[in-house]
């Protein structure tokens, strides 16, 4: 069966899961969307802790997003030819050899914040091979099931599935960091890295690979930028994108700093603020999946990104820890919306030859957050972190009516 063939039958997240090779990617994904944010937690911390400077905690934070600006498009050109399985392979290999190196450095006492900000930079190096290779994977498999339908699926369990891990993630990182130290939370990383190169590895994965010879990447992304001037759904949905990466997400470079100086708590209670907004997002991501109809894809993106944004304002200027908690879960519940179809709207958009050069123009957008997160580390270096989360916040709120009005299709249902 092709991905443009219809689906034999109706095809959900537990018939995807059931096939051998979908459940290891799957799986594997899953484990490094842990570290992702249980490290981005506790490194965090350690930051705050070290240096005091809520400016340095961004710094650090901006390190590990630079790669997906550099080299987010290159990697989608190349995926468009190579044979994805092997780049995965070698993320998932390098990320557990650089968590092991960095936990012999911890146990004996001589790491640096230079070392674990190379560290970053190394697992954001493997974050460009997320959207092009590893995503793109599982859209491939569900949709030789089951076409397109199936594509959306998989794409849809993926993004709930990082939700799942946000929840998780920054609490057992606050925990692993209390409890263990810095040694602890790259053992863990080793661990989890070294799980999923061996689970990709036992997979089976073949797909026809098109013609993406060396001298003729740099041509293949010129071309996948011409395509997206002609589509309005996919370029309005990458202005979305670049939007909520400079004035939404930035802002969980500041919880550290916002949870010890306004809200007076420890690293297991600030991961739980972050962990609140996971919980909301892994809650919409499940209505969405059993309730969503694709004439309300646009409208559900849209629409999920403002209340973000808006839940970001609000906390922003909250000074109450359980009120804190609510907005961030409100908030969490519009990431949904935003995660689930971002990804779905550009796979299921573009042309199977150019899927994969079109997540990696989609991996550049996600790594323009160097901008916000260098913006918020300045505000609030001059006018504090709270301070600083409800200016870009307010940014992001007028680029979203910006959006409404150059791109009617978001309000309008289909």
């Amino acid at each position: 069966m092709s991905e443009r063939d219809p689906p034999a039958a109706a095809v959900t997240p537990l018939i995807l899961i059931r096939d051998r090779d979908f459940r290891r990617i799957w799986v594997a994904g899953a484990m490094g969307w842990m570290m992702r944010w249980l490290e981005m937690l506790a490194i965090g911390v350690f930051t705050f802790q070290l240096t005091q400077s809520a400016l340095m905690v961004a710094l650090v934070t901006l390190v590990r997003t630079i790669p997906m600006l550099l080299f987010g498009a290159f990697t989608g050109a190349i995926a468009d030819g190579f044979d994805r399985r092997l780049m995965l392979l070698a993320g998932m290999g390098t990320l557990a050899v650089t968590s092991a190196v960095l936990a012999v450095l911890a146990f004996s006492g001589r790491i640096e914040l230079w070392h674990v900000t190379l560290g970053m930079f190394i697992s954001g190096i493997y974050g460009t091979l997320e959207f092009p290779v590893r995503r793109a994977m599982l859209g491939i498999i569900a949709g030789a099931k089951a076409g397109i339908t199936g594509s959306g699926v998989a794409l849809t369990l993926d993004s709930g599935t990082n939700h799942c891990m946000r929840l998780i993630g920054p609490v057992l990182g606050g925990l692993v960091l209390t409890e263990f130290g810095l040694p602890g939370v790259y053992v863990l990383g080793t661990v989890l890295f070294g799980s999923g190169f061996i689970l990709v590895w036992g997979a089976n994965y073949h797909a026809p690979h098109h013609d993406a010879a060396v001298p003729r990447i740099l041509g293949q992304i010129g071309e996948g930028l011409r395509y997206i001037r002609t589509n309005r759904k996919i370029m309005g949905t990458l202005f979305i994108t670049c939007v909520m990466n400079v004035c939404g997400f930035p802002y969980g470079a500041m919880v550290p700093v916002i949870g010890d100086q306004v809200l007076g708590r420890d690293a297991v209670a600030t991961g739980m603020l972050l962990s609140a907004d996971a919980a909301g997002a892994l809650l919409g991501a499940l209505v969405i999946a059993n309730f969503a109809k694709p004439r309300h894809f646009a409208a559900i993106y849209f629409y999920g990104s403002i209340l973000f944004v808006g839940a970001v304002l609000a906390f922003s200027l909250s000074r109450g820890y359980g009120t804190s908690l609510g907005l961030l879960f409100l908030g969490g519940l519009g990431v949904a919306g935003f995660a689930a179809m971002q990804s779905t709207i550009i796979f299921t958009a573009a042309p199977p030859e150019m899927r994969g050069r079109l997540m990696g123009v989609l991996a550049v957008c996600i790594g323009i957050s160097p901008l916000g997160i260098l913006q918020v580390g300045l505000l609030a270096d001059w006018f504090g972190g709270a301070a600083a989360v409800t200016i870009i916040a307010t940014e992001g709120l007028a680029a979203m009516l910006v959006a409404g009005l150059v791109w009617p299709h978001f309000w309008r249902t289909q």
